[in-house]
C-alpha cells in the first residue's frame, strides 16, 4: 500500500474508492464529452482553422495585419517553450510584449485571451482525443470555479498597482524557475536510470512527463489511493479550492497566469496524482480559468488587443502541435534548461526595467 501523508488520508476510516483510470473513464461522463472525444481530431483540423479564418475576416484590416505580422512566430515560440511545463504561454507573452512597450495590463489581457483558446480549447481537444484518462475530471470543479470567483472579484477590484504587478510577475517567474530546475534534476536522474537499465525510451530527456516528484511510486502510478475516507476527500477539496481562489484573485487577475502551475502543484502534493495527469490537468485548468477574466476584459473593459490576439492564435495552434516534436528533437532537459534561463532573465528584467 502506498505511503500517504496523514494530513491527506485518515487511516481510521476508509472505504473503497475506484481507481483513477476507472474514475476518469470518459464513458462515465455526459454525452457532450463523449462526442467531443470522438470528434476531437476533426475539430482540431479543419474546424478550428476555419473558425479562425472567419474571425480573421471579421476583425482584421490591412493596418492591423501590418502592426501584428510577427505574432504567429511569437506564438510558436511561446507554445514550444511553455508547453514543456504546466504554466501557460502568458509567462512568455507578457514580458516580451512589455519589452516592446505594451503596458502590462494590455499584455495580461492578451495573455488571458490567448490562453483561453491555447490551453482551454486546443490543449483540451488534443488531450481529449489523445488520452482523456490523463484529465483528472474530479479535480476540475475545485480548481476552476474558485479561481473564477477570485479572478472575477479581483479583475473588477484590483488591489495591486502596476509596479506591484511587475514585481509579482518577477517573483512568480523566479519561483517557476526553481520548479523547472527541480524538473530538470528529476529528468536527468530518470535519464541516467534509463541508461543504466539499457532503456532507450527517454527521447533524449527523461522519457516521462514533467515532474518534480522524485518518488516514482507517487508520480507514475496509474491509480490514485484506492482507500480514502470522506474526511480525507473533503480536506483535499478544501485545500484545492483555497489555493485556486488565491491563484485566481492574486495571480490570474493581475498578471494573467498562475492557476495552471497552482493546479499542477495541488494535483501533485494534495491529490497525489501521477505526473502526466497533473501536467495535463494543470494545462487545461489554466485555460478554462482564463475564460471568465478574458470575457470581462473583452466585453466590459474592451481592452483586449484584438489584432495581437487574432494574429497570435495561429502561432499558438501550430506551436502546440509541433511542441512534442521539438521536445523530442532537442530533448526535454534542453528545453527545460532554456525555459529556466528565460524565466530567470525575465524575473530580473521585470524589476529592473
Amino acid at each position: 500500500e502506498e505511503d500517504v501523508s496523514p494530513l491527506l488520508i485518515d487511516n481510521n476510516e476508509r472505504h473503497t474508492e475506484p481507481t483513477n483510470r476507472d474514475a476518469e473513464d470518459i464513458n462515465h461522463h455526459p454525452f457532450l464529452l463523449i462526442w467531443l472525444q470522438e470528434n476531437a481530431s476533426v475539430l482540431m483540423m479543419p474546424v478550428v482553422p476555419l473558425l479562425w479564418c472567419l474571425l480573421f475576416l471579421l476583425t482584421m484590416d490591412r493596418e492591423m495585419i501590418l502592426s501584428s505580422y510577427a505574432m504567429p512566430l511569437l506564438g510558436i515560440a511561446s507554445a514550444s517553450l511553455a508547453n514543456a511545463v504546466p504554466v501557460g504561454g502568458g509567462i512568455v507573452f507578457v514580458p516580451i510584449l512589455s519589452y516592446f512597450g505594451i503596458k502590462l495590463q494590455l499584455g495580461a489581457a492578451f495573455a488571458l485571451a490567448t490562453m483561453t483558446f491555447g490551453n482551454g480549447v486546443f490543449g483540451f481537444l488534443t488531450w481529449l482525443g489523445k488520452d482523456p484518462a490523463c484529465i483528472a475530471w474530479h479535480v476540475v470543479p475545485y480548481a476552476v470555479v474558485p479561481a473564477w470567483i477570485g479572478a472575477t472579484w479581483a479583475t473588477f477590484y484590483p488591489f495591486l498597482t502596476p509596479l506591484r504587478c511587475r514585481q509579482l510577475f518577477s517573483v512568480f517567474c523566479f519561483v517557476v524557475a526553481i520548479i523547472v530546475g527541480r524538473g530538470i534534476y528529476i529528468s536527468k536522474k530518470r535519464r541516467k536510470t534509463n541508461y543504466d537499465n539499457d532503456d532507450d525510451d527517454d527521447g533524449g530527456g527523461g522519457g516521462k512527463s514533467f515532474s518534480i516528484v522524485e518518488d516514482d511510486g507517487i508520480s507514475d502510478n496509474n491509480s490514485t489511493i484506492e482507500w480514502q475516507s470522506d474526511d480525507s476527500r473533503r480536506r483535499q477539496r478544501l485545500w484545492a479550492s483555497c489555493f485556486s481562489f488565491l491563484a485566481g484573485s492574486i495571480l490570474v487577475s493581475h498578471i494573467a497566469i498562475g492557476n495552471a502551475m497552482t493546479t499542477f502543484l495541488v494535483c501533485s502534493f494534495v491529490w497525489r496524482l501521477p505526473a502526466k495527469t497533473s501536467v495535463v490537468t494543470g494545462i487545461i485548468v489554466g485555460g478554462w480559468t482564463s475564460a471568465v477574466p478574458f470575457g470581462i476584459h473583452l466585453i466590459v473593459f474592451q481592452d483586449v488587443p484584438i489584432a495581437l490576439w487574432v494574429m497570435g492564435l495561429p502561432g499558438v495552434y501550430l506551436g502546440a502541435r509541433i511542441a512534442p516534436l521539438v521536445h523530442e528533437q532537442l530533448g526535454i532537459v534542453n528545453v527545460l534548461t532554456l525555459f529556466c534561463l528565460f524565466l530567470l532573465a525575465t524575473s530580473v528584467l521585470m524589476i529592473t526595467t
